[in-house]
């Protein structure tokens, strides 16, 4: 059987806030509990811009070359 790479986080195919998108990461992978799920987000994107493609954008976001996605 084929793995497919294109999701190797196993989130659901939706954007998500950057709360949800932190909380994603708590449930997949664990944390401490005195660091917010936003922080949690920020800390994993800052780790792996890639998927910044999954956080929904402001109106006003300037894209970033390292994503690829915007």
């Amino acid at each position: 059987m084929k793995k497919d790479n294109s999701n190797p986080l196993d989130l659901e195919n939706k954007l998500y806030s950057i709360e949800e998108f932190g909380l994603a990461i708590r449930n997949k992978f664990g944390g401490e509990n005195y660091i917010s799920n936003v922080i949690l987000g920020e800390m994993f994107l800052a780790k792996f811009p890639i998927y910044s493609c999954k956080i929904k954008k402001p109106k006003d976001h300037i894209s970033q070359k390292s994503c690829g996605c915007c």
